[in-house]
């Protein structure tokens, strides 16, 4: 189903396929074997989805606490900022029930993304589901579904990431693809968002935090796609003397406090994600240590860089 190629500098693509029969060739059944013992850990998936949320409600409860016009003007930006940070972290596991990774029964996946982790921005997971396949299938292709990688990161586009001309657009593309149209046949989805999200305005507004209530519209309009949007095109936008296959490569970075927050759900290891699509990102660390016993330690060297470092060549690529 997934076959788009995964390349490393200097060596030819591999394909989800053809890195099963490569791992064939050198380990015989030794990788095979190893790769049924790679079970997704639901109960950690369940506790980092927790933590998220309990850090979303402390950061709003701290945010409504600013006293004064100026104090709580101040505390809704910084809270803005934090919000979106950490929605954009919450919504990396839409990826996770997009795989079937979040419960070992496919129905009870499906719920747990939908109640939540979709309704942030009034989604379902089938919708999700459709066009991120082709996402796997098409990457640096034409036919690629997520490819706000391919905007350079300018100062026109940080503008459009911020006063949401960004999000339209991926919005509207979505729209016209006809695998998401036939997912999203219900307005459920929709509006179960607008539901919830008006009830936590509402309670904010009644509770007298109106810093707070600033702080969630800001976080969900603006700094969440801003961070989303980011966030990918440091995972696949190739930095100037990169030559891949189509026009995108795959990263795979630390494994620090930043990255695992940021990168969370195992966007920190994306590259072994297009390796092994369907491996939760509770072992992408076991994949990882399997694979720098082989040949594909190659690979991972090639691939390996940071947030910050991957950042920065893309801000110089818009200087030269």
């Amino acid at each position: 189903m997934f076959q788009a190629p995964i390349v490393a500098a200097g060596a030819p693509p591999v394909t989800p396929a053809a890195f099963r029969q490569r791992m064939l060739v050198e380990t015989g059944q030794r990788y095979a074997t190893f790769r049924k013992t790679l079970a997704p850990r639901y109960h950690r998936v369940l506790i980092d989805i927790a933590l998220g949320y309990a850090a979303l409600a402390g950061l709003l409860v701290l945010v409504g606490q600013a006293s004064g016009f100026w104090g709580g003007l101040a505390a809704a930006c910084a809270g803005a900022v934090g919000i979106g940070f950490l929605v954009a972290y919450l919504q990396l596991f839409i990826h996770e029930g997009a795989h079937f990774n979040l419960s070992a029964d496919k129905r009870t996946n499906d719920r747990i993304a939908d109640w939540l982790v979709c309704w942030q921005v009034g989604t379902s997971i089938a919708a999700y589901r459709a066009t991120h396949s082709e996402h796997h299938r098409h990457l640096g292709r034409v036919g690629d579904t997520e490819v706000s990688y391919r905007h350079a990161l300018t100062p026109r586009f940080v503008a459009e990431m911020l006063f949401g001309v960004h999000a339209v657009r991926v919005f509207a593309a979505r729209k016209d693809q006809p695998r998401a149209r036939a997912a999203a046949k219900s307005s459920t989805p929709l509006l179960r968002g607008l539901y919830l999200h008006t009830a936590i305005v509402g309670t904010l507004l009644v509770l007298g935090w109106w810093p707070a209530v600033l702080a969630w519209l800001g976080g969900i309009a603006i700094a969440f796609p801003f961070f989303a949007t980011v966030r990918q095109l440091l995972e696949h936008r190739p930095t100037p003397g990169m030559v891949d296959e189509g026009d995108s490569v795959t990263r795979l970075f630390g494994d620090g406090p930043f990255a695992r927050i940021f990168g969370g759900a195992g966007f920190n290891r994306h590259l072994l994600h297009h390796i092994e699509p369907q491996v939760s990102y509770t072992r992408l660390a076991d994949l990882e240590a399997f694979l720098k016993t082989t040949s594909m330690a190659a690979v991972l060297d090639a691939r390996r860089a940071t947030y910050l470092g991957t950042f920065a060549e893309l801000i110089r690529e818009t200087r030269r």
